[in-house]
């Protein structure tokens, strides 16, 4: 299914992938000090800069990862059998998503309902409507919503693989539309037209997305809505197509100097649509507000390719620990954060101490346990790697030494 060289590793792309969760850490750190969010602890020492802080890391960090789940998608058909493929996908991201539902998400769930309702007793939350209502409404996943709206598109990525041979017509012409694409992309106002039809392209998923009926409500009991299942499916589509094309791939990630400043704008002004638009104010914005993602996400891909295409040890454990990252600070963020309501310290202060709080410890945890633990790591890394990641560099022998 891809055409990329047997062996091929793409250090650019998991490195982008393994910095944006660690990025996430400071993205739920700043939630505890944004008036956007005055359900995250009981902290009342807020400031707007978080809002802005918040909102702009949400509009490439997600989006970031579809990609990226969409382009390893397609490295990984190519190398496993349609039940190899699901199997990977089920250890690596199943299992760790159910690990840490039942465990650390729970854990958070119950310190929320302690703090909102005064309460106490793990027996009375867990006989509570209100234990119920975090698994009926899908709130179980708290910030892995991303990995459960992963799963049915790595289902449907494997289903599409096995349908259609390598040979087949529609995947012939796909690869030739994606060829084709790329070969418009060589000129930079060529690529500024196709962010503006990327942004179409969202904002009209997005416009038919809403007209399916109950597209807004559950599909089921615990799992998500159709509007917010298929909301980021264009960047995982396009991660797909960047695999299927090599000459695709290398003019998403042709450095072009004025994106920076694009990158730069799209950050600082932040478009969203809202309730109080009228009909077409809304949609511009939500056209911008697509724009803006896309150029976020293709910046990034195009500096860590310019910056980040070496590899070494450094990027070997960013990329193991990115997982361990992800999965286990949501809920710390929350404790330490519980930790600091009492304080009046420095609301600045307060957010760089959380924030490397939680990293520290969740690298802790990676070093001590995932790392040493075969059955913690296939566990919460869903990897049964455990006597070849034990001779691996760790952190500090990746960061800490000089190297020649």
């Amino acid at each position: 299914m891809s055409n990329s060289k047997p062996g091929q590793y793409y250090h650019d792309i998991d490195g982008a992938r393994s910095v944006l969760m660690f990025l996430s850490v400071a993205l739920h750190a700043g939630t505890v000090y944004a008036p956007a969010r005055p359900w995250i602890t009981g902290n009342v020492d807020r400031h707007e800069f978080f809002d802005w802080v918040i909102f702009g890391l949400h509009l490439f960090i997600t989006p970031t990862f579809f990609f990226v789940g969409g382009f390893f998608a397609v490295m990984l058909l190519s190398r496993r059998t349609f039940g190899g493929f699901l199997w990977n996908r089920f250890l690596r991201t199943v299992i760790p998503l159910v690990s840490i539902a039942v465990t650390l998400n729970m854990a958070e769930h119950y310190l929320r309902w302690v703090d909102n309702s005064g309460n106490s007793g793990l027996a009375n939350w867990l006989a509570s409507g209100d234990f119920a209502q975090v698994w009926a409404s899908g709130e179980w996943a708290l910030h892995l919503w991303f990995l459960v709206s992963l799963v049915p598109m790595f289902i449907l990525a494997a289903i599409v693989h096995a349908a259609l041979p390598a040979n087949s017509g529609v995947r012939c012409l796909t690869v030739r539309l994606s060829d084709g694409i790329a070969s418009l992309l060589g000129k930079s106002w060529a690529f500024a037209l196709f962010l503006l039809a990327l942004a179409g392209a969202n904002t009209l998923n997005f416009a038919v997305a809403s007209q399916v009926p109950g597209a807004y409500d559950l599909i089921a009991p615990g799992f998500q809505s159709w509007y917010k299942l298929v909301s980021e499916f264009p960047f995982f589509v396009l991660g797909v197509l960047a695999a299927l094309s090599p000459s695709l791939l290398d003019r998403l990630r042709q450095w072009r100097s004025w994106m920076p400043y694009a990158a730069l704008i799209a950050f600082a002004w932040q478009p969203y649509a809202f309730p109080e638009h009228g009909f077409a104010q809304g949609m511009a914005m939500l056209f911008t507000n697509q724009l803006a993602m896309w150029v976020l996400v293709l910046f990034i891909l195009q500096f860590f390719h310019r910056y980040f295409s070496a590899g070494g040890p450094r990027t070997a454990w960013l990329a193991d620990c990115a997982l361990s990252m992800y999965l286990f600070h949501h809920c710390l963020i929350y404790i330490y954060g519980r930790m600091l309501v009492s304080l009046d310290w420095p609301i600045a202060l307060e957010f760089m101490l959380l924030t490397l709080a939680a990293a520290f410890t969740v690298i802790a945890l990676h070093e001590l346990v995932v790392r040493r633990f075969a059955a913690i790591r296939l566990l919460f890394n869903g990897k049964t790697d455990i006597a070849a990641v034990r001779k691996r560099p760790g952190f500090w022998t990746s960061f800490a030494t000089v190297r020649s």
